[in-house]
């Protein structure tokens, strides 16, 4: 209850009570007093009735004037010291005193700033302490996050009811693709490429809004049964469909306490759309083979059974079965060559092209040659900083064969390298004493699966040189009529292709935001969620910038941002931040406020793109907003345009603080900022003021424990009961 009414209320009593006192006394006076004297008193308070009247108001007066006294002086003033202190001690130990009234009081209020003061400092030394001796865990965390969110597998980690504690960047790719963000509210291009149907992938949120709810149900329950028979392979297999029509495996693989008890689970996911292709294309390949082969062999051994049936058949007929096999057996090579040709280039597909230093291949090539073929290379260097992109394992190899053909051919065991870049392309130089190779040689190598000693690949030089883009060739060295050479030509690049190679962990300075394994011990979210202490729910915290401050009268609104909260942090990486096209003018007057000029919503969604789109962003969550009504009211007044209505329940920080600080005056954002030590940036834009309140609702969270306030339904009733809770739009 509000102090000052609690006061009054007191007094009230307190003056009841004396006055009933009092009568009860008059009536037992009156009753013992003769009639002459009742006559006599009665006749005495009519002379002075005036008199008697104004003494007592004057006695009431200066009693009710003592009372606000008291009260501005004493009761005020001690339960904003009771407010303030318990600010400093729990959620801002910078917050000071600054208050008046009665000399005791005010006295207390600076011994309590001063303590405050020693609190501060000592707070600090202590959090010192503690970040140093969490420095080295903290570390170790945050290189596991750094790298578990760098895998080439896509990795999802949920609880034990389904809902989502990690997802690496892979899985956000692979199942909401590239373009599939939070929109800014730069455009609205992301609210119109958003599906329907679709959903949004972040912490707290149920997987099922992702992946098919039977494929997981599924999947857990397969695992359930492996536990129970204590199989070796506990994990499941199925198979999504991500974005663009990408087909992934998803291996899920249980997470068991050191009881065995199931508390949560990881599903891997890896892009199996082009190997998928690739089999597709080999299992087409192996039935035209079987094809090919088993009509071919059908009429050699045909011809061979006739044969051997009539050994004394004319020479004739025998010619034309002999003629039959002859055609059979060069079709069947032809087969054979192109299969083998097929399967080269099938197999070449897979391989990844990296971007290497040109003396570095170089450098390789002669460390390996010298090693496996006794060839001596000697480099001359230029340009150090030339590029290829080459898989460098198929090209070392291939090179190496070359090499040992090259000794055979020339009968030289050195040789001098120079590499130098013409135009877009880098010349390899391979120099000896000595004529050129033929082309008819070349062309030779060129056919030669690529086998060194115990090394072998399945391909030719020349499909390795294909796939790389590659030529090679021989001839004399310009102005040196006895030496020659053998000529690489690779394609150079300009600047590494960073975008199709793992980059460099950066290790982040805190703890990425896309994952919170503190969530483990979390329970699930259920639709009775009264019950459930603060902490533990999700909130969408949220704004809006409007025309105006009339929801009744048209005014429309122009701007929603939000940010969520999930184990009572913010996250920052998972936020909506959408201006809307009111299809009206906007008035000066909240441009003033806003700084949001007509220009910059021409072009951006109405109101019914938007709200569907942040209906999905709010799921499964408590709403929050200070001064919840108005911002409620303008959603509301879209349900019947929109068909979006939202059932979420619904904080208001507002009422919060008159719960916490009944005797604070002002509960404005910036009243309520300040008093929190919270910075607001962004005012009056939508993001900026649902940071700002995200940032407050957490910092009252422990203020409203300290009152009793634990649950939702507490928080509910409590703001209830507040003057505040009255204000309707």
């Amino acid at each position: 209850m509000n102090p000052n009414n609690k006061f009054w209320w007191f007094v009230a009593i307190s003056v009841s009570i004396t006055l009933i006192i009092i009568a009860s006394l008059a009536v037992l006076f009156w009753q013992q007093l003769p009639p002459e004297e009742k006559s006599l008193l009665l006749s005495i308070i009519k002379q002075n009735f005036l008199y008697i009247f104004s003494a007592a108001f004057l006695i009431l007066a200066g009693l009710g004037f003592a009372l606000d006294g008291i009260f501005h002086v004493y009761i005020i003033p001690t339960s904003k010291l009771v407010e303030e202190t318990t600010l400093i001690t729990s959620v801002n130990p910078s917050h000071r005193i600054t208050i008046e009234g009665s000399s005791n009081i005010m006295r207390l209020a600076r011994i309590i700033n001063e303590g405050a003061d020693r609190y501060e400092e000592l707070q600090k030394n202590v959090e010192q302490r503690i970040d140093l001796a969490k420095a080295k865990a903290e570390e170790e965390k945050n290189i596991l996050a750094a790298f578990m969110s760098e895998l080439p597998e896509g990795v999802l980690i949920c609880n034990a009811e389904c809902r989502i504690l990690f997802y690496s960047k892979q899985v956000k790719y692979m199942l909401m693709g590239a373009d599939n963000v939070i929109p800014d509210s730069e455009s609205g291009s992301d609210i119109a490429s958003f599906g329907a149907g679709e959903s949004f992938i972040g912490l707290g949120r149920s997987i099922f809004n992702i992946i098919d709810k039977n494929l997981v149900v599924h999947a857990l329950d397969e695992i359930a049964e492996k536990l129970e028979h204590k199989e070796a392979d506990i994990s499941s297999n199925f198979v999504v469909v991500g974005k663009g029509n990408k087909l992934l495996r998803a291996e899920a693989v249980p997470i068991l306490s050191h009881l065995r008890k199931f508390t949560g689970f990881i599903i891997i996911f890896t892009d199996i759309t082009q190997q998928t292709e690739a089999d597709r294309i080999v299992n087409f390949m192996l039935q035209s083979f079987t094809k090919s082969i088993r009509s071919s062999l059908a009429g050699i051994r045909s011809s061979i059974e006739a044969i051997i049936e009539y050994p004394d058949m004319e020479s004739a007929q025998l010619q034309k079965f002999r003629e039959i096999i002859h055609h059979q057996c060069i079709t069947l090579g032809c087969v054979l060559d192109n299969i083998s040709s097929d399967y080269s280039s099938h197999f070449i597909t897979q391989w990844p092209l990296v971007p290497i230093l040109a003396q570095n291949l170089v450098e390789s090539i002669r460390s390996k040659a010298e090693e496996k073929l006794d060839i001596i290379i000697d480099m001359e260097y230029s340009d150090d900083q030339n590029r290829v992109k080459v898989d460098s394992y198929s090209i070392i190899l291939g090179m190496l064969c070359v090499l040992n053909q090259l000794r055979n051919e020339t009968a030289n065991r050195k040789f001098t390298c120079n590499f130098e870049r013409k135009g877009i392309f880098v010349n390899f130089d391979f120099i000896w004493h000595g004529n050129p190779i033929k082309i008819e040689t070349l062309r030779k190598w060129d056919h030669q699966i690529l086998i060194l000693k115990n090394e072998e690949l399945p391909l030719s030089l020349k499909a390795v040189l294909q796939y790389h883009e590659a030529e090679m060739w021989s001839n004399v060295c310009e102005g040196e009529r006895d030496k020659s050479y053998l000529r690489l030509i690779l394609p150079a690049i300009e600047t590494y292709e960073s975008e199709k190679i793992r980059r460099i962990t950066i290790l982040p300075e805190s703890r990425p935001e896309f994952y919170d394994f503190d969530m483990f011990s979390q329970p699930g979210q259920i639709p009775e969620l009264d019950n459930r202490p603060l902490n533990e729910l999700a909130f969408t915290v949220f704004d809006t910038e409007t025309t105006g401050l009339d929801p009744r009268g048209g005014d429309k609104i122009i701007s929603v941002g939000s940010i969520r909260i999930v184990n009572g942090r913010l996250l920052h990486d998972e936020r909506f931040d959408q201006f809307v096209d009111p299809e009206r003018s906007l008035p000066f007057e909240s441009i003033k406020i806003h700084g949001i000029q007509p220009e910059m919503l021409k072009g951006q969604p109405t109101i019914d793109k938007v709200l569907p789109f942040f209906q999905q962003f709010a799921e499964d969550t408590v709403l929050v907003a200070h001064n919840a009504a108005f911002d409620m009211r303008m959603l509301q007044i879209n349900e019947a345009e929109t068909g979006v209505k939202f059932i979420n329940p619904v904080l208001d920080t507002l009422l919060l603080s008159a719960v916490v600080h009944p005797a604070q005056q002002d509960h404005n954002l910036e009243a309520l900022a300040e008093r929190l030590g919270v910075s607001i940036v962004g005012r009056h834009t939508a993001l900026g003021d649902a940071i700002a309140t995200g940032e407050i609702f957490i910092k009252l969270i422990p203020l409203l424990a300290k009152m009793g306030v634990y649950t939702l339904k507490d928080a509910r009733i409590a703001s209830q009961k507040t003057y505040y809770s009255r204000i309707k739009y």
